[in-house]
């Protein structure tokens, strides 16, 4: 089996009852005038001995790689927290999806209601988290805040909830692939999800890894049980432009965050930091360079504040060079700094970075650092 097979395909939008803030949503998808940003909430801390949701919001790899699950709950038990496993979060309805979208909605609605949850976390992403916007109740969600988190198509709903309740969301590591890595998690990759998570501090400077991977062993052969996936030096972090900026940090996986362009999901990205990266389908540099001249021609370059991109898996150097021209090219116009090749998203291991946070880019010293506390209490 290889990666790609991993990746949902496309398939029909799956049906659904619609929520109660659906009519006020098709409104303003309609209407020229952009929705006002609700004030912002942070989730209080996560502490040992909480308890911690898995669900599976979009493709059902929890229901075909049980190994992986249970090495993920084995880990956040070693990390003191209990595991509550969502309804339908281990089924795996068709190839693309792990359930009905009413389904997955349903177990989301289900962690943020149940007290004893007070973290929500994906077991994978996918490519269909987008079936569930119509669906969820963003009023609900932000009356019981908690700890919602993933990367990758859970993008998606990260950015969603951020816009739609101004609850805090962590692009960060997910059950079957962070929290399952063999032997053990990623010390980088956990250190900075519990200061992200458990500290009500502001999280500060994020330093590089010094090893990175994205070497896969295949799931299906359960060879990712054989041995620890061989890591690489890393050069650190490629500083592409210079300049200094602060903003609040929005984004996720390109892909992903093209089904929100259009709706009434898609951010405000005034004074934004903006953090992209490509995912494992491995998008062509030319592909990548059309996604940026839509954003810059939709104005979205020339309203953020600074550019993060993520470490380019699955790419020869030629490639990785000609995406960094790409983005050199279509930001030449715009004064902000932009950093590549950073350790978030699709790469191991990978720092957390919570939506809506500020934070910093001084290219002089080298700096990032994230400004505030992401959690409360």
């Amino acid at each position: 089996m290889k990666r790609r097979a991993f990746i949902a395909g496309s398939g029909a939008l799956a049906a659904g009852v619609f929520s109660s803030t659906e009519n006020s949503l098709m409104a303003a998808a309609i209407s020229k005038e952009p929705q006002k940003m609700p004030s912002s909430i942070k989730p209080p801390k996560l502490r040992k001995g909480d308890t911690v949701g898995i669900v599976s919001p979009a493709w059902g790899g929890a229901g075909l790689f049980s190994h992986r699950v249970e090495l993920g709950v084995r880990q956040l038990e070693k990390l003191g927290y209990k595991v509550k496993i969502g309804k339908h979060a281990l089924n795996h309805k068709w190839d693309h999806i792990s359930d009905t979208a009413k389904n997955r909605a349903a177990d989301i609605h289900e962690m943020f209601l149940d007290p004893n949850i007070k973290a929500v976390v994906a077991a994978i992403g996918g490519n269909h988290s987008s079936h569930l916007l119509p669906l969820l109740d963003f009023d609900l969600i932000r009356s019981h805040p908690k700890i919602f988190m993933g990367y990758s198509d859970i993008t998606v709903l990260n950015v969603a909830i951020w816009k739609m309740t101004g609850l805090v969301t962590f692009n960060g590591p997910a059950l079957l692939t962070d929290f399952a890595e063999y032997p053990r998690m990623y010390e980088y990759t956990l250190d900075s999800m519990l200061r992200a998570l458990t500290q009500s501090e502001p999280i500060g400077s994020i330093d590089p890894a010094d090893r990175w991977t994205d070497e896969f062993l295949d799931w299906a052969e359960k060879l990712d049980l054989t041995r620890p996936r061989i890591r690489n030096p890393s050069p650190g972090w490629t500083w592409l432009k210079p300049g200094l900026a602060e903003g609040k940090l929005i984004g996720g996986t390109l892909s992903s965050l093209q089904h929100l362009r259009g709706t009434p999901y898609w951010p405000d990205w005034e004074d934004s930091i903006l953090f992209i990266e490509t995912a494992e389908d491995v998008p062509s540099p030319a592909t990548v360079d059309g996604t940026f001249m839509a954003y810059e021609n939709m104005g979205v370059l020339s309203q953020i504040k600074g550019l993060l991109v993520g470490r380019s898996i699955g790419y020869g150097e030629k490639e990785k060079e000609q995406l960094r021209d790409v983005y050199l090219e279509r930001t030449q116009k715009f004064d902000f700094p932009v950093i590549t090749d950073m350790d978030f998203g699709h790469t191991a291991p990978q720092f957390t970075l919570p939506i809506g946070c500020r934070a910093r880019i001084d290219s002089e010293k080298k700096r990032f650092e994230i400004l505030e506390a992401a959690v409360t209490g």
